[in-house]
């Protein structure tokens, strides 16, 4: 009977990737170097197939990998997660927990909530669009995403923390500032400053013009919402942002425009196997806590 692969094994494999360096993950996981290789040389004869790219002078994965990795890291997490419970040290005194977030109006006070109540943990928060968040989600780079999007994926377990509209921002003194709402019509004269074309509020955006067969003219495209604010301050032209992006901004107002396919949602997710473990599950603690979400939402069956 072919023997199965082994926990020590994918420890060894995931923290190679992660770290890139075998020597690196030796030091890591508090064993020796040829220890490592000799885990991972054993796992990838064992199925016959290549999960290290080791060509360069940083040793990087392989697309197989890169389709398991996700899972490889939850199964870590979990068997973590079990021997937390086993030793009654679920209170979190270590560990890292990684965030990836689009709107940090959102995901602050949450991560900021997280890192008050577990100090011990090594947190880090990354912020990228919502196109380029879900891969790394996928892949296992993130424990938890926080990500704007017209409805939670299929395949991620999750929660929606509030819905939102896109609209306009324009300056207090802007001719449209006193608009309670304006239509596609009004949009198309102006000279808008939007996020960057993988940003999912620029991709609803502008999916909604082509709805409505708006002509839309785009000036800039920038990465983060304190630029958009502050060429839209300095005149230069209007901004594209979710109405929760401005609230308590000084100087600006945001302006609604009359299209239902501009409400979206601003999710927590993550993979299913991942929901369990102790430091996502206080995550989303916290976030019910301080959000009213909604129902806990379940991979659906396929």
């Amino acid at each position: 009977m072919k023997s199965k692969m082994s926990l020590k094994q994918l420890q060894a494999l995931e923290a190679v990737v992660r770290q890139g360096s075998f020597t690196l993950a030796a030091k890591e996981l508090g064993v020796s170097q040829p220890t490592v290789s000799n885990l991972v040389y054993s796992l990838e004869q064992q199925y016959q197939c290549r999960l290290l790219d080791r060509s360069g002078s940083v040793i990087t994965s392989t697309p197989l990998l890169n389709k398991i990795r996700g899972d490889i890291k939850a199964l870590i997490a979990l068997r973590d997660s079990i021997d937390t419970v086993l030793t009654s040290e679920l209170d979190l005194h270590s560990g890292s927990f990684h965030i990836g977030y689009s709107t940090f109006q959102i995901a602050i006070p949450l991560i900021s909530e997280f890192v008050r109540e577990y100090p011990a943990v090594d947190v880090s928060a990354r912020a990228l669009a919502t196109h380029d968040l879900l891969p790394l989600l996928y892949s296992g780079e993130f424990d938890v995403g926080l990500f704007t999007a017209k409805e939670l994926p299929p395949d991620l377990a999750g929660v929606k923390i509030s819905a939102t509209r896109i609209g306009l921002i324009v300056p207090e003194d802007h001719p449209l500032a006193a608009a309670d709402a304006v239509d596609w019509q009004d949009v198309e004269p102006l000279k808008l400053i939007q996020r960057e074309p993988t940003s999912s509020t620029r991709r609803i955006f502008d999916s909604a013009a082509r709805l409505r067969g708006a002509k839309l003219t785009t000036i800039l495209g920038l990465g983060s919402w304190g630029s958009i604010r502050t060429l839209v301050n300095s005149g230069v032209g209007v901004g594209v942002a979710a109405a929760q992006e401005c609230e308590g901004e000084p100087g600006i107002r945001f302006v609604p425009i009359e299209d239902k396919n501009l409400i979206v949602g601003h999710f927590l997710a993550c993979l299913p196997a991942m929901r369990q473990t102790a430091a996502v599950s206080s995550f989303f603690k916290i976030t019910g806590e301080i959000h009213e979400c909604e129902a806990f939402v379940s991979p659906k069956a396929s």
